[in-house]
């Protein structure tokens, strides 16, 4: 194993992961290093699944993130009319602009903002968690209006973080 994963699977372990996930801000799922898969829910009482499945390429751990929707069905970003939805369209940080957040703190979309909101950016020191608090904003964005995607696209079946399924994050 890698520094990077072992980096990341402590920091899956920690107590910060484990408190959001506590909270019910996200949801563990899978992780076959470097993809991490995460379910993050929608915001109550707004139409949609009740999860969006979250795919982040964590190569580089603990350096920047790289993310996008998934669908489990079909095993691939989640189509962009399925996104979550504001009354203008979709919500700009999950647009089709790349395979990637359109977000500073995502390792591909950050060049597009060269020293600009440099305040959003991933920053040394940042985490796992750094970057789901991020997203779990980002889709309970008050502008949310709407999901078309089914609830399978997040059904991906969960697994153990570790072999022994007491440590399961």
């Amino acid at each position: 194993m890698d520094r990077s994963e072992q980096l990341l699977r402590a920091d899956l372990r920690g107590a910060a992961f484990r408190i959001g996930a506590y909270r019910g801000q996200w949801e563990f799922v899978r992780l076959l290093f470097p993809y991490l898969w995460v379910r993050i829910p929608k915001p109550l009482f707004k139409p949609g699944p009740d999860f969006f499945l979250l795919r982040i390429d964590c190569s580089g751990y603990p350096g920047p993130l790289t993310a996008q929707l998934w669908d489990a069905v079909k095993d691939q970003a989640l189509p962009v009319e399925q996104r979550p939805y504001g009354a203008t369209g979709v919500l700009t940080a999950f647009s089709a602009w790349s395979a990637c957040l359109y977000h500073p703190i995502d390792r591909l979309a950050r060049d597009h903002w060269p020293g600009q909101f440099d305040d959003q950016a991933w920053r040394p020191g940042a985490d796992i968690v750094s970057f789901l608090e991020v997203v779990h904003a980002l889709i309970r964005d008050p502008a949310y209006v709407q999901s078309s995607a089914p609830s399978a696209s997040a059904e991906l079946p969960s697994e153990p973080l570790e072999e022994d399924a007491s440590d399961v994050a």
